[in-house]
């Protein structure tokens, strides 16, 4: 089956967090969307263009700068004479067991229609035909050359009595991840690629364990080729990526996701670190989604937690010397820091920080941080400087930095 995840105008709100990769890569509880949808078919990404064109670029060589398998877009066999169906999903549907579950009811029943969320498209079922020439099919090739759903919106389907989750704010992300890990694993463990080698603690085959891990509660999901250190305190549920390292003595408290190739050490609670992210010493990161290439230097710390106790909200500066205030109704949130960014030492994080791409930095951090700004000299970075840090950060994961990084970068930097 033919699957399309794609992006609409909603996927902005989310700020620092989606700039630099789509919003199906984001990985909310263990998985990204993208991920959970490849267990449905084939799936393609309909994305904003300077994301498609890195993804097309890479497509065979080497996973995108996000940590995602850039597909080789072999084209789709033809429907059959009696029709195909393929589904069609939003970016932002938080990929939930619930979710997955809605979705392959969906497709199971076969029902043309379509699932909205308020003024939002969240999933359609479309039936292609064999010769390409009816309604649906036009639909989803329009969808495939230009982006928009207007085509799919224009159909006269029947709205399906279905409902789909989808993310609208940056907060979002961390309650929409925190409700999702248990299940999220519970999905993994069902798939037996994890063996239970004591209580609570599943271990996929090529991981290690070191005797003196205390799994205080599970689940705890070690993927192939990770490592746990000696003395190291697992507080479930907990995923540990591929051939990600946790080094010694490090506190890995509930819902937390450490993604592939990461070096995680210090205290870590309800945080997702996307793939090759570095926080390896002792410090700090909770109720936090840390991007991909990330690296959190020693004695960083995040705030998760008002002085008062109260409700977090999110204040960002508008051009006529104002502000926008959002009520996240969290009272715990730490930093959501986007892709490439870097800490000093003993940085200090406020509730709620927006750390933008490439941004560095250092001693007590704004709320707000633009991307390619740079606190250690006061101005700001170019996509070169990012592209020889990135460059060698790649270096010591066995990765070449390609011209396709360097244009994604300029791009961002634009």
């Amino acid at each position: 089956m033919q699957v399309l995840v794609f992006e609409d105008g909603g996927v902005d709100r989310l700020g620092v967090l989606t700039a630099a990769r789509p919003a199906c890569d984001l990985t909310i509880g263990a998985v990204t969307l993208c991920e959970a949808l490849g267990h449905l078919g084939s799936v393609r990404r309909v994305v904003r263009p300077y994301l498609a064109r890195h993804i097309a670029a890479l497509a065979g060589r080497r996973v995108t700068l996000w940590g995602a398998v850039a597909p080789v877009d072999h084209g789709e066999p033809p429907a059959s004479t009696h029709g195909a169906i393929a589904l069609v999903v939003n970016a932002r549907a938080i990929p939930s067991r619930t979710t997955m579950q809605t979705l392959r009811s969906l497709v199971e029943a076969g029902h043309r229609g379509s699932v909205r969320q308020g003024a939002d498209l969240a999933a359609a079922v479309l039936h292609l035909t064999a010769d390409g020439g009816g309604p649906d099919d036009r639909a989803w090739n329009n969808l495939l050359e230009t982006g928009s759903t207007a085509a799919i919106e224009a159909l006269k389907n029947a709205d399906l009595d279905s409902e789909l989750e989808l993310l609208h704010q940056p907060h979002d992300v961390a309650s929409a991840h925190e409700q999702a890990i248990t299940g999220s694993l519970a999905m993994l463990i069902d798939s037996g690629r994890f063996h239970e080698v004591r209580p609570g603690l599943f271990v996929a085959e090529g991981a290690k364990v070191a005797e003196q891990v205390v799994v205080r509660q599970g689940p705890v999901v070690v993927d192939a080729g990770a490592e746990i250190a000696p003395f190291v305190c697992l507080d479930g549920p907990v995923f540990i990526g591929r051939r990600a390292r946790v080094n010694p003595h490090a506190w890995i408290r509930a819902a937390t996701a450490i993604g592939v190739e990461c070096r995680a050490g210090g205290e870590i609670e309800a945080t997702v670190m996307e793939p090759f992210s570095n926080k390896p010493h002792d410090g700090f990161l909770g109720h936090s989604h840390v991007g991909s290439w990330v690296n959190i230097a020693a004695g960083t710390i995040t705030s998760n937690l008002k002085a008062t106790y109260g409700p977090i909200r999110l204040h960002t500066p508008l051009p006529d010397g104002g502000r926008e205030t959002i009520h996240t109704g969290r009272q715990f949130l730490g930093a959501m820091i986007g892709d490439f960014a870097k800490t000093a030492i003993n940085a200090s994080i406020p509730c709620g920080a927006r750390i933008g791409v490439a941004a560095t930095v250092g001693g007590t951090v704004p709320e707000v941080v633009p991307a390619f700004s740079n606190a250690l000299i006061d101005g700001h970075s170019t996509a070169d400087q990012a592209a020889t840090i990135l460059e060698r950060m790649m270096a010591r994961r066995g990765l070449t930095l390609l011209p396709a990084d360097r244009e994604l970068l300029d791009e961002l930097a634009t």
